[in-house]
């Protein structure tokens, strides 16, 4: 009898145990329903019928409307759609040698959007869950010419295939893109890198004190945004950084933290500086090479975590349009 016992108690804990590990953000988003769709301007444009190139126009205009004007004035300034010349500008474009390789590639690294459209149709989904009120933006996709990464306009979020090509892509190379920065331009990166620049425009830093650890806080907060939004994608991800260089940020939380504090950078206004910290870079200054660019966004992520677990009744909604990032770093406690 007494074994019995023990073994429903067992079976008890590891239940609860269980339930006690389950994801904060595993939310139930079944029932929300939103009209998702990443439209392919990218391949389409290259795959007109240049004998027909005039009804072509028209059609991607019908098609694509506001982001065809903006990717034409904008993007890669071929101009006004409907200007007389713009046939033989578009032409020049599609047909030109380099841009047509770049599509080649592009087409051969991501030749579909299916899984890329699945990953991102659950997170603006669990988007409308957290903030009801907000609308989902119309995603394209685009070949930019290597310029832009994403394009943020009027309800339309855009994503530069050319700049996802994978960190070994002969053109970046070509490009002189740094090594640390290639490291971030995988099609893996695709959904973090939407959603963050989204988030950043929708919740924009807001405090009239603009000093590093207000700055670390903000991109804290985009980091926990992140955690809610792409709940099945690895930190290294949504970071930016690589497994290794989550590792070294964890076994040298306490030193990063009181390196900040001992060189009285916490506080700081200095814009250079707070650059940075913040901004990518190979490593953190002041650390050795293993170290991530951005540590101090790493460690202005686990000070919001700290501040959410302290206060479990502030809901995502409440969080995103605190704009007293001291009350954050105060309340939460922190310490590494």
């Amino acid at each position: 009898m007494g074994k019995k016992i023990l073994g429903i108690f067992i079976v008890f804990v590891l239940v609860f145990t269980s339930c006690a590990r389950k994801n904060k953000f595993d939310v139930d988003i079944s029932d929300i329903e939103i009209d998702f769709e990443i439209k392919r301007l990218d391949r389409e444009i290259f795959e007109i019928d240049l004998n027909d190139i005039d009804n072509e126009i028209i059609k991607l205009k019908n098609k694509y409307s506001k982001f065809f004007e903006l990717y034409n004035a904008r993007v890669i300034r071929l101009g006004n759609p409907d200007k007389v010349d713009y046939p033989e500008i578009l032409t020049s474009f599609i047909t030109d040698f380099t841009m047509y390789k770049v599509y080649n590639k592009v087409i051969e690294v991501i030749p579909s959007v299916d899984s890329l459209e699945n990953v991102m149709e659950k997170a603006f989904k669990r988007y409308k869950y957290y903030f009801p009120e907000k609308n989902i933006p119309e995603v394209y996709t685009y070949l930019g010419g290597f310029n832009q990464s994403i394009v943020i306009a009027d309800n339309i979020l855009a994503v530069g295939t050319d700049k996802y090509l994978g960190e070994n892509c002969e053109f970046y190379h070509r490009l002189g893109i740094a090594n640390y920065l290639q490291k971030n331009m995988n099609p893996e990166n695709i959904p973090t890198d939407a959603l963050k620049a989204w988030v950043l425009t929708e919740f924009a830093y807001n405090d009239s004190i603009d000093n590093l650890v207000n700055n670390m806080i903000y991109n804290g907060m985009i980091q926990y945004f992140l955690d809610a939004m792409l709940t099945g994608t690895a930190d290294s991800l949504k970071l930016g950084f690589t497994s290794d260089q989550i590792r070294w940020c964890i076994n040298n939380e306490d030193k990063i933290w009181n390196y900040y504090i001992e060189n009285k950078l916490l506080f700081s206004t200095d814009y250079m500086m707070i650059n940075k910290h913040i901004n990518p870079a190979p490593f953190t200054s002041g650390f050795p090479p293993e170290s991530p660019g951005r540590a101090s966004v790493w460690l202005g992520w686990k000070i919001v975590h700290a501040y959410m677990k302290r206060n479990p009744e502030i809901e995502l909604k409440e969080l995103m349009i605190e704009d007293d990032y001291q009350k954050i770093l105060s309340e939460s406690r922190y310490e590494p």
